[in-house]
């Protein structure tokens, strides 16, 4: 699907450029529109989960950078023997903008509200002494991204806890 809307947008930028308007507004419209058109249709189809991966102003500075770079490219069709021809792949940079600003990447947190906590204060010294160890070390499997370490802890003294009961039986 993503292979046609590229052709679409290209045929379109290079229709515009070649056959409705003449000079440089040719070349501009011919890049400016291919590309918006293909990076539309690559914002709208994507997972809608994931979000920016910048704050929105900077996305928005980004945008009107990678723009800038798009609109010096007309610049070069005095220089360049087969102008039209590149003007059909600029389409093809609007995925490495989609990966990039909005991509959110990838990261998700997971909600540890649900969690029963014991209290740090019910642990015995010697517990809180293993887990200090455990933390300094360097393999922390209970580890999770946006977690605390009072809900590390508390995974932690289970997993203990069950060692501890298997290791009895």
């Amino acid at each position: 699907m993503a292979i046609l809307a590229y052709v679409v947008a290209a045929a379109i930028g290079y229709a515009l450029g070649h056959y409705v308007l003449e000079g440089a507004a040719a070349a501009y419209a011919s890049i400016l529109v291919s590309y918006h058109l293909f990076l539309g249709f690559l914002v709208f189809a994507a997972d809608q989960k994931k979000g920016f991966s910048i704050p929105i102003l900077q996305t928005i500075v980004t945008h009107l950078a990678v723009l800038g770079l798009l609109i010096a490219l007309p610049y070069m069709r005095a220089h360049v023997p087969f102008f039209g021809f590149v003007t059909l792949l600029v389409p093809g940079l609007a995925p490495f903008e989609v990966k990039w600003l909005f991509s959110g990447d990838g990261k998700v947190t997971e909600d540890h509200a649900g969690d029963t906590e014991v209290p740090m204060q019910n642990a015995s010294a010697e517990e809180h002494e293993a887990f200090r160890d455990y933390l300094l070390g360097k393999e922390r499997a209970f580890r999770k991204p946006g977690m605390s370490v009072n809900q590390e802890f508390n995974l932690w003294i289970k997993a203990r806890a069950g060692k501890k009961a298997q290791a009895s039986v």
